[in-house]
C-alpha cells in the first residue's frame, strides 16, 4: 500500500471514529506503529489531525468549531450568509450543502418565502420544516462523523433526479490549483454531485480556508459560478483565484 492511499484511510477512519489509538491503526493497516506514528505526524502537520499521545484527534476545525465561543455564528459566518441569502429569489429549487455557513442561511430564510430545498444537512432541514412556505427534502444516507449531514451513494443517487436552480456548497478548502477538497471521500463525492445538480454552482468559504488542500478533490475551481466569502481583496490566495476567473461576492 503506497503511503498516500494509507493515509487516506487513515483520514477516513479518524473522521468516522473521531479518536484512535496508533495500535488500532497499526493492526488495522497491518504496519508498524513506528509507520502509523510518522503518518500521523505529517498529518497532523498538514493541518488534517490534531495528534494526541498514543493517538490522534479528528480535526478540530469542523463546522462547530468555526461557531464562535457564545455557540453562535462567527461575523465572518454571518456575513457571507448574509451575501448569500441575497441571491435567493421566491419559487426557486436549491440545494444546500451541510455546514456551519449553510446552516446560518437557513435562520435567515422567511416564512413567506416559497422555496423548495433539497438539503443534506439534518440541522438545516429542522429549521426549514419549521417554515410552511419552504418543501425541504432531506437527502437520506449514512451519516459523516459527528458532522450532522448526510454523504455517500445514496444521497448521491437522489441527486441524479434533482435539477435545482442554485447549489450553495460549503467550502472548508479551495486552492487555485488543486480546486475545491475535503477531507473525507463520501463527502466530496457527494459535493460534486451536489454541484452537478444544479444549474448554478456558488461556493460559500470564509477566506482563511483559500489556499487550503484537503485530501479529496471534489471539482476544479472553474466549475464555480461564484465563490461567497467574507472578503474578496487583500490576499494573495484571493488574487490566484481571480487569474483563474473565479468570481467573488
Amino acid at each position: 500500500m503506497l503511503k498516500e492511499e494509507r493515509q487516506s484511510m487513515i483520514l477516513e477512519i479518524i473522521n468516522v471514529r473521531n479518536k484512535i489509538r496508533s495500535t488500532e491503526l497499526s493492526e488495522h493497516l497491518n504496519v508498524s506503529e513506528d509507520t502509523i506514528r510518522r503518518d500521523l505526524r505529517e498529518l497532523a502537520d498538514g493541518g488534517f489531525i490534531k495528534k494526541v499521545h498514543g493517538g490522534a484527534l479528528a480535526n478540530p476545525k469542523t463546522p462547530e468549531a468555526l461557531l464562535g465561543l457564545s455557540g453562535g455564528p462567527s461575523e465572518e459566518i454571518r456575513l457571507i450568509a448574509t451575501k448569500a441569502f441575497s441571491l435567493i429569489k421566491p419559487g426557486q429549487v436549491i440545494i444546500l450543502d451541510g455546514g456551519a455557513t449553510t446552516e446560518h442561511l437557513v435562520t435567515l430564510l422567511e416564512e413567506d418565502m416559497p422555496l423548495t430545498v433539497f438539503t443534506n444537512s439534518i440541522v438545516a432541514a429542522n429549521r426549514l420544516a419549521e417554515l410552511p412556505t419552504i418543501d425541504t427534502f432531506l437527502l437520506g444516507g449514512k451519516m459523516a462523523g459527528r458532522s450532522r449531514i448526510t454523504c455517500g451513494m445514496d444521497v448521491i443517487k437522489m441527486l441524479r433526479d434533482i435539477r435545482a436552480d442554485i447549489c450553495f456548497l460549503d467550502i472548508s478548502s479551495i486552492h487555485e490549483e488543486i480546486g475545491l477538497t475535503a477531507n473525507n471521500r463520501d463527502v466530496s463525492m457527494t459535493k460534486k454531485a451536489m454541484l452537478e445538480s444544479a444549474n448554478q454552482a456558488i461556493g460559500l468559504c470564509p477566506s482563511e480556508q483559500i489556499g487550503r488542500i484537503q485530501p479529496f478533490r471534489i471539482v476544479e475551481v472553474e466549475a464555480l459560478d461564484l465563490l461567497v466569502t467574507e472578503i474578496t481583496e487583500g490576499t494573495k490566495a484571493i488574487h490566484s483565484l481571480k487569474q483563474k476567473g473565479v468570481r467573488f461576492l
